[in-house]
């Protein structure tokens, strides 16, 4: 009789956690898109439905457009539990290059296939000297950042700003740049949801030991994730040469915090693993671009826009980190 009271204990306990994890998860699900909703009603109703007007729409969908897809490969890296702050250095870097040799050449395409090459070398890098070297990736990704931010000062020497004479409109053109965004996404989810490869690289965020022991190899599946950021940070590029139309030593600049701030609104947990969600690459950006230019068109001095978006930051990154009563997934 006190065998079956003690079963029917355990079995109860066992319920009352299912369930706790359930709702937990239910809430780290609705979470981010709620925050949307709450940022777009509050922005506008300050702004008396400015940020919603054609010119402003059109500025949301630019800026956007080039953080979510750099976002979308961040995920993949996230996924790891990794950190890349040489993102910045390397869409800088692949602007440059795109602006210097159309200018020199005409040939947009070729100026694109080279900012691959950089991207993706910049990301086999990071991804296996970090393996390798038993280094975090924050570490080899510092290194890379050093050296663009280097190379960028010094190709900028002589004038600060190289201009693209190259007609960009098609780049800044809404349903091109909304049509390019979802070939990605699509591409990335498949990736992503359906292949070894978002299986693996969740099960490497969650447990690398556990990864490498069920036959998941390590170096080559890291390699990929890093390669794909690398391929979204140049096509990223494209959309932020054009909407410049000039690339400078400043281009990129702080990107790194951006798409990881962008992530996190989105939904994405700070350790990766398995609870790791591609739709942070698109929830996140839009809600921190709204919030960005919802605070400025708001009133707030350009000045304590960082402040006010360190606060939000800080406060996610304490909630995300509770031990108990999760809000956002660790």
């Amino acid at each position: 009789m006190q065998n079956k009271t003690t079963q029917n204990q355990t079995a109860a306990s066992a319920k009352k956690t299912l369930t706790a994890i359930a709702q937990n998860r239910i809430v780290a699900a609705v979470l981010p898109y709620l925050g949307l909703i709450l940022t777009v009603i509050v922005f506008y109703f300050t702004t008396g439905g400015k940020i919603f007007n054609a010119y402003n729409q059109r500025i949301l969908i630019q800026q956007t457009i080039a953080l979510s897809l750099i976002c979308i490969g961040g995920v993949f890296t996230y996924t790891l539990g990794g950190l890349d702050v040489s993102l910045g250095a390397s869409l800088g870097l692949c602007t440059l290059i795109e602006a210097t040799v159309v200018n020199a050449t005409g040939s947009l395409l070729l100026g694109f296939a080279l900012a691959v090459l950089l991207a993706v070398s910049f990301g086999i890098f990071n991804g296996y000297a970090s393996i390798k070297l038993h280094l975090p990736t924050i570490v080899t990704s510092l290194f890379l950042m050093f050296i663009g931010n280097g190379v960028q000062t010094l190709i900028t020497l002589k004038t600060d700003t190289i201009k693209a004479n190259y007609n960009f409109a098609l780049f800044k053109d809404k349903n091109f740049q909304i049509a390019v965004l979802v070939a990605v996404f699509l591409v990335a989810l498949y990736l992503y949801r359906f292949t070894r490869i978002g299986k693996n690289l969740r099960a490497m965020g969650a447990n690398r030991k556990c990864a490498a022991q069920a036959g998941v190899s390590l170096v080559r599946y890291q390699l990929i994730a890093y390669v794909i950021i690398g391929i979204c940070i140049a096509i990223s590029s494209l959309f932020v040469l054009g909407r410049t139309g000039s690339s400078s030593r400043v281009t990129g600049a702080g990107y790194h915090m951006d798409v990881m701030v962008a992530l996190i609104l989105g939904g994405m947990p700070l350790s990766g693993g398995m609870k790791s969600r591609l739709s942070a690459a698109i929830i996140g950006p839009f809600t921190y671009t709204l919030l960005s230019n919802g605070l400025t068109l708001s009133g707030v001095l350009v000045t304590q826009v960082p402040i006010i978006k360190a606060l939000i930051f800080f406060g996610i990154v304490v909630l995300t980190c509770r031990k108990k009563g999760l809000i956002l997934p660790r």
